[in-house]
């Protein structure tokens, strides 16, 4: 049994990290088995088998599942703040090859860590942080851990997500902001503040190709940053690397976010943006490298 390190992220995203986020990670569960050759062609083909069986489209038809899975969480007994999406497979993706994990939250914790790095890197220094398609509203507690001076804003289409952020604002003694936003159905009446940060983390995988509207809504509110986790496939290489293909044919097949590093390219050469970072995180669930990263900034700064 093995154990990620500083050292180990240190090199899967190629720079040094703060004491902060050292701490987090000797203080998260990690333990990891290596997985062989042939252990690693067999659940490659599972992925085959399951993406030709046919998957759930993303798309707004599926509102509805996402008002009933937030819900799960907001009545939840425990624990009611990690989403049930997370920990259903013993084996994640990290630096292109598959680990078999000992702790059911593995994934959670690597997606937290970089979260961590993240927000210090984009987030520390703006007055006003939102999350649109917040979700459990659980990323909010670590960008607030991160930025305590902000205001945190979390956004989702559905109203149990609204109420979910109630129980924390409850539970933790915080006071995040919420308000619904729907991706499909941008409300250019809600403004945002000055010097703000904006991120999506796993949620505009949902929009598939129709994210044209939402980076234009915020080009218009001008914030000071704009940071996307997301499953990028114009940052992996499906050309070269097995489960970058298979990762690939999971987001088509999936629905999920389509063309949008190419939308902001074609943004920047027009002089609209400026794109800050981009490059693929290392770090991934059984089925996908979906936690690339894109950080851009309007043009005309306040």
């Amino acid at each position: 049994m093995k154990k990620l390190s500083t050292k180990d992220f240190e090199q899967a995203w190629g720079c040094s990290l703060s004491r902060f986020v050292q701490e987090k990670i000797t203080n998260s569960e990690l333990n990891y088995s290596e997985v062989t050759p042939e252990q690693s062609e067999k659940l490659a083909v599972g992925i085959l088998n399951d993406i030709f069986s046919g998957l759930k489209k993303a798309g707004k038809h599926r509102s509805s599942d996402w008002e009933l899975g937030w819900a799960e969480n907001r009545d939840a007994t425990e624990d009611f703040l990690i989403p049930r999406y997370f920990g259903k497979l013993p084996y994640i993706r990290w630096m292109g090859n598959f680990l078999k994990v000992e702790n059911k939250n593995f994934e959670y914790y690597t997606a937290s860590i970089l979260q961590y790095h993240l927000f210090e890197k984009f987030l520390k220094q703006v007055d006003n942080i939102y999350e649109f398609g917040c979700g459990t509203g659980h990323n909010l507690l670590r960008a607030h851990e991160v930025n305590p001076k902000a205001t945190i804003h979390g956004l989702d289409w559905a109203e149990s997500s609204q109420q979910t952020i109630e129980r924390i604002n409850s539970v933790y003694s915080k006071n995040f902001k919420s308000k619904k936003f729907d991706f499909f159905n941008i409300d250019n009446n809600y403004k945002l503040e000055r010097n703000s940060g904006v991120y999506t983390f796993a949620a505009l995988e949902q929009v598939g190709k129709d994210h044209v509207d939402f980076v234009d809504y915020l080009i218009k509110n001008n914030p000071q940053i704009c940071l996307h986790v997301e499953p990028i496939a114009e940052l992996l290489n499906p050309q070269e690397k097995l489960l970058d293909f298979l990762s690939v044919k999971y987001f088509e097949e999936r629905n999920y976010l389509n063309g949008f590093y190419d939308h902001l390219k074609k943004i920047e050469s027009s002089g609209k943006i400026d794109i800050i970072y981009a490059n693929r995180s290392n770090i991934g669930s059984f089925y996908v490298d979906g936690y690339s990263i894109v950080a851009w900034r309007p043009k005309c700064q306040n």
